[in-house]
Order: C-alpha cells, then sequence, then structure tokens
C-alpha cells in the first residue's frame, strides 16, 4: 500500500473526516447491515465439544472449504460437524502444539506460526517445517505468512521479522530500521508491500527498503498488535490504544466511541464494516449502527478476542481465551433475555397498530418498540404473571387472557381486571380472544365460551348444550360475514343465527385439536390442528397432512405473507409452503406439497414453536411475520428471504479404509488383489446447516444410479469384483438442488494373477488352439483312412468302423469341453451373487432382493422384516486365533443362519463380520421369534474345531416395513439403528 506524502494538512484532515462518516453512517446494506449486533444468531464451541483447548488464536479457511483454528493444544481442522486435531503426535513437522497464527497462501497452502516450534506448512496434502535449520533467528513464531511472490514472512517472538525465499533467509530488525524485535501480527497489502506490527510501532517493507511509523505519525506508541486494510487505500492499526486509521501516512484515533482498550484482531466484512476484537471490552462491530458491543455478559465466552474470521457463508468468527464463537445473519431474528424480555417463554404476540409489538410470557407482559422493552409484571397491577391471549380494540385498549386470573384490560396504562369466575366467567384460563362487528367480546377458556357486550349486561355463556364439541377452547377468529369459528380440544364450530353449528373433522384422520384460524380472501378458512391443515370451502371439509407431504402433523397457526405463502408454525420449527401447492393439495388429496422448514440453523432460538394460545403467530402491518416460541419471539421478514438463499456445500471425501485399514490416497486409489471390503466416508462443508446436508453417491462401474444416503457420510463395498471404478459423491442442503461439484475418487481393484485378462485370454487361446488342433488331426486322419479305403475297401470295413468311433468319442469330448465352458460361466454367475467366502449371498444379491420384496410387500401389504446381525468381538477372533480361524468362523455363522431359516427367507454376507437377513411375511413378532433363534444358535455353536476355546455371541437389529417406507436405504438404515442399539446395550441381543 503506497502512503505518498501530502502537501497540506487541510487535505488529509478533510479525508479522515469523510472516511469518518462513511465508515461510520454510510455503509452500504448488503447481507449484514439492516441487523444490529445483537440480532445476528450466535453460537460457541468450547473443550466440550472437541476443541482440543478453548484459547483459539487464529481462524482461516482453506480453498477446499474448511476451517482451520489455532490453539494451545495444536491445530483443529472443522467440518461442520467434527473437529480433527492435529498435533506433534500426528504430525511431526508441526513441532509444537501452540498454535499462534494460520494463514492461507494464494495456492492454497496452510502456514501456521507455532509458539517454539517454527512454521508449518501444508502444500497439497505434504507437511513440511520452516525453522531455525532453513534460516529463522528464533522458532518462536508470532505470525506467518506467504506473499503473492511465493515468499514466506515470519514475524518472530524477539528476533525481528525473516523473509524466506529461494536466495535464502533475510532477516529485517533494530538495527535495519524495524521499530522493535519483538514482533505480532504481518500483512500484505493490495500493492504487495508488507506491514509489521511491532512492539514499538508499525513498519511498511517494500523489497528492503524499510519505513518505521510511530508517535510522529500520529500513532499512540507502544504495541501495534493487528493490522487490516480499509478498502481506500487506508489501513487500520490495532494498539495499545485503541484502533487508528491511517492515510496518507498519517494516522488518528478511528473513533472516540471505541475504547481506549488494547485491540488484538481486526477484520473488515464485505459491507465495509470494521470488526474489532479487545482485551477487555469483547467483540465490537464499527459501521452504520455506531460502535456495537458484544461482551461476556452477553453471551461471548471471553472479552479476550484474539482472532476475527468472516467465513465464505459470511458468518463472523470469534477465537476468545474461553471458546469459539459464531456470528451470523440469518432469515430469523429474536427477542429475548438479551433485549429485556421478562421470560423467554413466550406464548403469544400481538402487533399493534402503532407499531409496537406486544409479547405475552410466562412472566409478564411486554411492548417492545423496536429498540426497547416495557414490561407488565406483577408490579404493574397484574394480578398474575402468565399470559396466554391478547386482543387489541379499535380505540388502541389492549385485552388480556391470563392463565388464572381471567380477563384483564390495559388502558391509559393501567391495568383493570374484568372478568374472572367471581364475575361470570366460567373458567379463569382464557387462551383466546375474538370480536365480532356486533361489537361483542368473545372469551374463550378452559370451561366453555363466554360473550360479552361491554355495556353492563351479563356475560352470556355457551358449551355444549349450545351445540360447541367441547368446552375447552383452544381459538377463536371474527370471520369477515360477522361471525364467529371456535376451536375446541375436540373439532370445531360456526356461530349460525344465534346457534353453534358443530363441524366434525374426526374423519380426517382423527382430528381434534383446532389451535388457530386464517381466513383466505376467496371466504374459505383454513384452520391449524393436530392432524395438519384442514380447509373449509363452499360448505366442505379437506385436508393437507402427512400424506400430502406435510413433515409434522401438529400446527399451531397459519399466516399469509402477502407474496403467495403459507407460514405455519410448529414444535419442529416454521414451514413455508405455496398457498397455490396447499390449495391445490386440498383438492386433490393425491397432491404432494414442497415445503420449506425454517429452525435454529436459520436464527431461531429455539425451534420450538408454542400454541393453544392466541395469537401464536401473526403478521405485523409492516409485513414481518411474528412467532412465539420457547425461548423469545421470532421475527422473519419473507420480502428479505432471497438474500439468505444457501449454495449447496462443497463436499470433500475425508478418508478411506480398505478392509478396515486407512489407505492415503484420496484422489486415486489401488486396493490389493483380494481385498474385501471398502469404506469411504465423505462430508460436506457447510457451516450452517452440517446436520442437515443430505449426501448422495455413485460408483461408476457397479451403481447404475445415484444411491441417496441422507444424513449419513459413510459409503461401504465388498468383495469389488477387478476393475477400474469411479466413486462420485456430491451434496445438497435440505429442500434445495443437488452440488454440481463433485467430490470424485478412482478405485482400481487390482486381481489376482489367474484374473488378469492376459492370462484369462492365454488360457482361451490355448483351449480354442486345443480345439482346433484335435480337429485338424482328426480331420487330417479322415482324409488318410478316405485314400487307403478307396483302395482297401473290402479289406479295412473294421477299421473304419473303429475310426468311426473314435470318431464319434471325439466329438463327445468337444461336448463335454462345451459343457464345461458353460459350467464355468455358470460359475462366475454365482460368484457375482455370491460372498465367496461364506457360501451364501453377497450385499449385492440381498440389495436386489430387498428391493423386489420392498415392491412386492407394498403391493400386497403384507409384512416384510430386514435384520442385520454383527459377530460380537469379531476383532479379537482375528487378533487372537488368527484370519484362517476367522474366516472359518464366518463359514460356521453363515451356515448356522442359513439352517435357521424358512425357504422363502434369505441371508447375504453385508461386508466383514455382518450379515443381513430378509424375511417376507415377516411382523415384528415373527421377525423378533426367528432372530432370537438365530441368536441362540450362534450363541451355542462349537468352534473346537477351528478355534478352540472360542465362544460366539452376534448382535441383531430388526427393521420392519411400514408404509412410509419406500427406498431399501430407510429399512437398512432402521436396521442399522437397531444393530447400534443392540450392541449399545450390551451385545449378544435383539433389538427391534
Amino acid at each position: 500500500m503506497a502512503m505518498a506524502r501530502c502537501s497540506n494538512g487541510w487535505r488529509a484532515a478533510l479525508r479522515w473526516t469523510l472516511l469518518l462518516w462513511v465508515v461510520v453512517t454510510c455503509v452500504p446494506a448488503a447481507a449484514h447491515t439492516h441487523k444490529t449486533l445483537d440480532s445476528f444468531f450466535r453460537e460457541t464451541w468450547t473443550t466440550r465439544d472437541g476443541l482440543p483447548h478453548n484459547q483459539v488464536h487464529a481462524v482461516a479457511q482453506t480453498p477446499d472449504g474448511y476451517l482451520w483454528f489455532g490453539t494451545w493444544e495444536g491445530l483443529v481442522r472443522y467440518n461442520g460437524m467434527e473437529f480433527t486435531v492435529y498435533n506433534r503426535a500426528a504430525v511431526p513437522e508441526l513441532r509444537d502444539n501452540g498454535v499462534r497464527s494460520i494463514s492461507v497462501a494464494r495456492d492454497g497452502s496452510l502456514v501456521a506460526g507455532t509458539s517454539r516450534g517454527g512454521v508449518a506448512i501444508l502444500r497439497y496434502g505434504v507437511w513440511r517445517n520452516v525453522g531455525q535449520a532453513q534460516g529463522l533467528p528464533q522458532d518462536e513464531v508470532m505470525d506467518a505468512l506467504i506473499d503473492a511472490g511465493g515468499r514466506l514472512w515470519v514475524a518472530t517472538e524477539s528476533a525481528g521479522v525473516s523473509r524466506i525465499d529461494a536466495s535464502g533467509a533475510r532477516q529485517f530488525r533494530i538495527e535495519h530500521g524495524l521499530p522493535g524485535d519483538a514482533t505480532f501480527d504481518i500483512l500484505e497489502d493490495a500493492q504487495g508491500a508488507i506491514w509489521v506490527g511491532t512492539s514499538d510501532g508499525l513498519a511498511r517493507l517494500v523489497g528492503d527498503e524499510l519505513r518505521a511509523y510511530g508517535r510522529g505519525d500520529g500513532l499512540p506508541g507502544g504495541t501495534v498488535f493487528a493490522i487490516e486494510e480499509s478498502g481506500d487505500g487506508g489501513l487500520y492499526v490495532g494498539t495499545e490504544h485503541g484502533v487508528y486509521y491511517g492515510i496518507d501516512q498519517r494516522f488518528s484515533p478511528l473513533s472516540a466511541a471505541l475504547p481506549n482498550d488494547t485491540i488484538v484482531s481486526l477484520h473488515r466484512d464485505a459491507d465495509g464494516e470494521l470488526w474489532v476484537g479487545s482485551v477487555n471490552h469483547g467483540l465490537l462491530r464499527l459501521g452504520r449502527h455506531g460502535v456495537e458491543t458484544m461482551d461476556s455478559r452477553r453471551g461471548l465466552p471471553n472479552n479476550r478476542v484474539a482472532a476475527l474470521f468472516i467465513d465464505r457463508e459470511s458468518s463472523i468468527w470469534a477465537g476468545t481465551g474461553a471458546g469459539l464463537m459464531r456470528l451470523r445473519d440469518a432469515p430469523f431474528s429474536n427477542i429475548g433475555r438479551d433485549q429485556g424480555l421478562s421470560d423467554e417463554y413466550v406464548r403469544t404476540v400481538l402487533a399493534a397498530r402503532d407499531g409496537f409489538l406486544w409479547i405475552g410470557t410466562s412472566r409478564g407482559l411486554n411492548r417492545w418498540d423496536g429498540q426497547s422493552m416495557r414490561s407488565y409484571t406483577l408490579a404493574d397491577g397484574l394480578p398474575g404473571d402468565s399470559i396466554l391471549s391478547l386482543l387489541e380494540d379499535d380505540d388502541g385498549q389492549l385485552w388480556i387472557g391470563t392463565y388464572a386470573d381471567g380477563l384483564l384490560r390495559l388502558r391509559d396504562g393501567i391495568i383493570e381486571n374484568v372478568l374472572s369466575r367471581e364475575s361470570g366467567l366460567p373458567g379463569n384460563q382464557v387462551r383466546a380472544l375474538a370480536r365480532t362487528a356486533d361489537g361483542s367480546l368473545w372469551v374463550g377458556t378452559t370451561r366453555g365460551l363466554v360473550r360479552w357486550r361491554g355495556d353492563g349486561s351479563e356475560v352470556e355463556r355457551y358449551g355444549l348444550e349450545h351445540g360447541l364439541p367441547r368446552e375447552y377452547i383452544l381459538s377463536l377468529h371474527a370471520a369477515e360475514d360477522g361471525g364467529l369459528w371456535v376451536g375446541t380440544a375436540h373439532g370445531v364450530a360456526k356461530l349460525h343465527e344465534g346457534r353453534f353449528e358443530a363441524i366434525d373433522i374426526s374423519h380426517l384422520d382423527a382430528a381434534q385439536d383446532v389451535f388457530g384460524f386464517h381466513e383466505a380472501a376467496d371466504g374459505s378458512m383454513w384452520m391449524a390442528t393436530d392432524r395438519g391443515l384442514l380447509r373449509w370451502k363452499d360448505g366442505a371439509l379437506s385436508q393437507v397432512g402427512i400424506r400430502q407431504g406435510l413433515p409434522v402433523e401438529t400446527l399451531f397457526q397459519l399466516v399469509e405473507d402477502g407474496e403467495g405463502y403459507f407460514w405455519l408454525s410448529s414444535n419442529r420449527g416454521v414451514m413455508r409452503v405455496k398457498r397455490s401447492d396447499a390449495e391445490a393439495a386440498a383438492t386433490n388429496g393425491n397432491l404432494r406439497i414442497e415445503f420449506e422448514t425454517f429452525g435454529e440453523a436459520d436464527g431461531m432460538a429455539s425451534s420450538q414453536c408454542n400454541g393453544g394460545s392466541g395469537p401464536s403467530a401473526m403478521r405485523a402491518p409492516d409485513g414481518s411475520i411474528w412467532f412465539a416460541t420457547a425461548r423469545g419471539a421470532a421475527q422473519m421478514r419473507p420480502g428479505r428471504l432471497t438474500q439468505y438463499r444457501r449454495t449447496p456445500p462443497p463436499v470433500v471425501i475425508e478418508s478411506v479404509r480398505i478392509d478396515d485399514q486407512p489407505a492415503t490416497a484420496l484422489s486415486s486409489l489401488q486396493m490389493p488383489p483380494g481385498a474385501r471390503k471398502l469404506e469411504i466416508h465423505y462430508a460436506g462443508l457447510s457451516f450452517q446447516l452440517a446436520r442437515q446436508i443430505r449426501y448422495r453417491y455413485r460408483l461408476d462401474g457397479f451403481d447404475h444410479d445415484w444411491v441417496e444416503r441422507g444424513q449419513q457420510r459413510s459409503a461401504q463395498f465388498t468383495n469389488l469384483a477387478p476393475g477400474r471404478y469411479v466413486f462420485r459423491v456430491s451434496a445438497a442442503n435440505p429442500g434445495a438442488v443437488w452440488q454440481a461439484q463433485e467430490a470424485v475418487l478412482e478405485i482400481h481393484v487390482l486381481p489376482h494373477w489367474w484374473q488378469r485378462g492376459s492370462v484369462q485370454a492365454v488360457a482361451l487361446l490355448l483351449v480354442l488352439a486345443g480345439v482346433w488342433s484335435l480337429w485338424r488331426l482328426r480331420s487330417h486322419r479322415a482324409l488318410l483312412r478316405e485314400r487307403e479305403l478307396r483302395v482297401m475297401v473290402e479289406q479295412r470295413t473294421a477299421d473304419l468302423r473303429i475310426q468311426t468311433e473314435r470318431l464319434l468319442r471325439s466329438d463327445q469330448e468337444k461336448s463335454r469341453l462345451l459343457d464345461q465352458l458353460r459350467e464355468q460361466s455358470e460359475a462366475f454367475e454365482r460368484q457375482a451373487h455370491e460372498d465367496s467366502l461364506t457360501g451364501v449371498g453377497n450385499r449385492r444379491s440381498m440389495d436386489e432382493r430387498l428391493v423386489q420384496a420392498l415392491a412386492a410387500s407394498a403391493r400386497s401389504g403384507r409384512p416384510l422384516s430386514f435384520a442385520l446381525l454383527d459377530i460380537d468381538h469379531f476383532k479379537r477372533v482375528n487378533d487372537d486365533y488368527s484370519h484362517a480361524a476367522g474366516d472359518a468362523a464366518l463359514r460356521a455363522v453363515a451356515q448356522m443362519v442359513r439352517a435357521q431359516l424358512r425357504a422363502d427367507e434369505s441371508v447375504a454376507r453385508w461386508g466383514g463380520e455382518e450379515f443381513a437377513i430378509l424375511m417376507p411375511d415377516a411382523d415384528r413378532e415373527a421377525a423378533r421369534i426367528c432372530c432370537e433363534r438365530i441368536r441362540k444358535a450362534v450363541e451355542g455353536m462349537d468352534c473346537e474345531g477351528f478355534a478352540p476355546g472360542l465362544k460366539l455371541t452376534a448382535s441383531l437389529g430388526i427393521a420392519l416395513r411400514d408404509d412410509e417406507t419406500t427406498q431399501p436405504e430407510r429399512l437398512v438404515s432402521r436396521a442399522d439403528q437397531k444393530l447400534y442399539e443392540a450392541k449399545h446395550a450390551g451385545r449378544n441381543r435383539v433389538c427391534g
């Protein structure tokens, strides 16, 4: 970064003033800027989550998508699910576990500076170390980077900064003009200059020319810990006394609002906002909202923020002294304790016409104006804290339904008790309120419905005798035609000519609870129930539920967003469906709808929405939608949803195992002859939805189509035939398209010598040559005999008969040879479907049978069971007795299992010591009896013939096909889960 001299001081001052105005007030509104720092979704990780140490010094991301963290106990790689630790024991080139810095070079190399082990560099999967042997003055490293020219720059603890290139090492120290020999940070700017933060100021290196900056240039003196480019040709500098900004060789404090604290990390985001990590004041952001702060009192693990980084998904990572925190912008924002909410368990939300948001919780009533919270509790006149329902009148007064204190009214800031059991209310628990066009106030309690006109007249109670299906009222809706809809714990009713008409909904999957209503523009009424959505239209009732594709049954509220979508709240998050899709599915029950699910990964503090109170979700006048949840009020602005669209995650192959032994090659792999099992583990590198990523794979040369694996991150193949294969895996976010980018692994399964094509070709040629030679020999002899017969017909008739018989025998030999070739072909066909070791079917044969059995079971409606059997502690057999004994044990178990099965049942070797058992027409009890019989048979096996003293046991997991099971992978996954439960419960048992 060039710092040209400025001839006039006023010009520099003017430029500084304009810069500060741009940074603080005029940062363009992009992905982050519309939200305050408190609105970001926060997650933390510590040693409890897999970090080796809670002090995180550095964060970086390599081109393949992995995140890397530097800690006192090693370098950590993160794939979104697990932390992989690299330390001295795992990587000899990493000569110290204390990792102080991480940077990524332009070629993708990872550069890690250690506390006393020099620099470790990972390039194309190969580690190397740079230390004193390569020219460093000391191995105590504070920071390191590889510049655009491929040169390594190293900031040391007390020996200045070093540059290492092809010509050797060069040191820059105090005697060369460096302000101090203790160095802390290195930055390469856009012009290729190197900036160094030292114990006594700032330095800039261009080639071998060094320029120092200190008090005379406007810096406060003392240590410079962090450096960051500003994007306008300037520089941000983190010092012992706050953040300074420099341009045109002059530095000034960035903002008076920033604390006079030691600044150890800086990062500028894509929106131009500056993130600041301090020692005592936590994390700060300088941008359109001014200076915002997040410290340990507001969720930060620790106030010392040593590292800041923004990843490709725009998440902000903060490494602190007590753990790692991630902040990210998400579609949802929340109002909770941090905003002053009296309690986070929210039962009802109401957006008032004056712009306020009313929030009813289990501990009081709250009013949010967008900036501050006003809470009403017992001290403000509430007789009880638990609020269940809210309603705003045309004149602005607020009606409040409580859990145990009847109906309240808030008017002119004063809370008064209006109705209770003492004044005619049948019950004090008020879950729903509504105001009809005639001015009547309707109050829904758990003991009946009340109509109150507010004119001093007595309340009118309605119950079973008036046509209500149940007196436990869950929801009310004042319809546009002046009528009233009532949702109860056992059905729905509509007020018509002074009497309630019950509408039977029980025939729709036994629906009962009606939690909420939505009246569409065409007059149809939608109901959120314990069996999905119900629609009442033109006197007819229809359903949109599990059978139409909804992932959950119980829905609490439906809100229309004005953009063609319904938003549905549930105990398992919020769903969005197209209104047109819902209308079509309600008309034609055979249609399935597409949906999107939103939860904690999308910014909700809790995916558990609350219902049975009202309104539990609603659309505010500004278009935002609010939901009552178990951890605050969650807000979604549908119009901004498009900016949160996630790209499919990149996927990488993490590890490969051949016969349970790790393989090193992850792009091209050779399997030795006779290798039986191949395991491939992969991961999608997204850090927002890691647990929800879906995977699919295909083994070219083996699979005809993609195999979808859900959230499973591994694939296993057994007894692959010799040849070349290509393994492909791709990933997708939930509800999104598959990633076009695939992780690819080339696999070459080497043959035994007799399986080689050349050997088989030579053998075939030899056979054909033998046949041809035999034919030629016989033909030649026949010609000779023919000549002799011409002159000796009478004399050699007997000889001719003998020769004829010999020719017939030759033909028989040829026939036998052809039969042998046919038998060999049939043997090869059997080998493709048969496990060569045990003699039972292999995984391929079981996959084909399972697909056929599933289809047959679905057509006939007859039961189908599938089980996985695993020989307990089988590794000990190989270790204690030999692999030969292990093979004998596998054969014995296979034959024992086959002996216990019926004629229509089958067994196949699934992989390693696992066997799969297919039981058509077997319900859960029959399958369990069969598997228990197998387990006892294995337990009673006599192993003396191949492993004296050995006793075998087996664990089995059973899965039964149900109506939702249409794919074999789902049945196998459930059986695998049950097998895991059997193992976890102590082995030698059957679960299912």
